[in-house]
């Protein structure tokens, strides 16, 4: 087995550097026997990229995305299933290259995983899925073609790397009462509700297929009480009395409500009508209404009290991507790191 390298790749200790052509520059693995040595050499594999001392192979990556590739191929083909398998190949190997990198930086500082630790969490993971025995882990795990071996050993990957990260990273992050503040009114658009208006009303029912008679009757009902009203008689007596509404026992109050949530009919008097009035008889096919405004906002924000946790949270998400790129960058900026792979049109900035 022969290793051909391009003469022409050079690599600096301390840079990330990307070799155009994959299938020109690229390390490749070929197989030939005695026999064979007049024919053309057969492409084994070929090294997408290497990180200090370990290799990222080709045949790696497509292993691990097998699966995806199958369920793509049933829906792409030609050029477009070829785009999306480099775009994939190239953003697991650059997870790969992280890993690598965040993974010998944790045995440099010593940062281990107990195996107590690692029972504990695969403990946790059975219980949420509702596994009561190793056996079941393991016959859900053998359906996708992997072994509890392979899993656990992935598994400990996984959280010495969350466990390094919550050491060098998220622990330098903290989020000021006043940066949280400052957030919110910087971005307060953002948290902008809709317009609402509470409203009461008192509601005069139709009959089902209302003749022009029983509509007039109902009418003059309303009319009646319209009068009522304009004498200052008690909006909330005369709907506790006369409305056939649900709410009628509370005065007809309706509550706050935005436009989604009023009749047609009813949005227009309900944001025209001033605070503390009264419309005229509405019209339905329900039956006829009479509204009265007992408050209106135009423009509500959401309060800064029920935000500032879930501000205080994105920002510390926030931060926390930022800082760990920055810390990602200082680890390949202390490491051997070359990329043979051509980054696809969509990775390129």
């Amino acid at each position: 087995m022969t290793l051909h390298l391009s003469r022409t790749t050079k690599v600096l200790f301390g840079k990330t550097y990307f070799l155009s052509g994959i299938l020109a520059s690229a390390l490749f693995i070929f197989c030939q026997t005695p026999a064979q040595a007049d024919e053309k050499p057969i492409l084994l594999d070929s090294v997408l990229a290497v990180v200090n001392h370990h290799v990222i192979t080709k045949s790696q990556i497509d292993r691990s995305l097998a699966p995806t590739f199958k369920k793509l191929h049933a829906q792409y083909r030609g050029s477009a299933y070829r785009e999306l398998v480099t775009s994939l190949e190239y953003k697991l190997m650059m997870k790969k290259i992280n890993e690598q990198l965040e993974m010998e930086e944790a045995d440099r500082t010593g940062l281990t995983l107990s195996d107590e630790e690692l029972d504990r969490t695969i403990d946790s993971i059975m219980q949420k899925n509702n596994f009561t025995a190793r056996w079941q882990l393991k016959q859900a795990l053998s359906e996708q073609g992997m072994n509890y071996h392979q899993y656990r050993e992935q598994l400990r990957k996984q959280m010495t790397i969350l466990k390094l990260i919550n050491t060098e990273v998220r622990s330098t992050v903290v989020i000021s009462q006043d940066e949280v503040r400052q957030y919110y009114l910087d971005h307060r658009e953002q948290f902008r509700l809709p317009p609402h208006v509470t409203l009461a009303d008192i509601f005069l029912k139709l009959p089902p297929d209302a003749t022009p008679a029983q509509i007039a009757a109902v009418r003059e009902k309303g009319n009646h009480i319209l009068r009522q009203i304009s004498r200052k008689d008690d909006f909330a007596i005369l709907a506790g009395s006369e409305s056939e509404g649900p709410n009628s026992d509370n005065g007809g109050n309706l509550g706050d409500l935005t436009k989604d949530q009023l009749l047609p009919e009813l949005i227009g008097p309900a944001f025209s009508v001033p605070v503390g009035g009264t419309s005229g008889l509405i019209q339905t096919d329900r039956g006829f209404y009479i509204i009265k405004v007992l408050k209106r906002e135009s423009h509500p924000y959401k309060r800064f009290r029920d935000l500032k946790a879930r501000i205080q949270d994105d920002l510390s998400k926030k931060t926390t991507r930022k800082r760990l790129l920055t810390w990602l960058e200082q680890l390949r900026g202390k490491s051997y790191v070359v990329i043979y792979m051509t980054p696809p049109p969509d990775e390129k900035t």
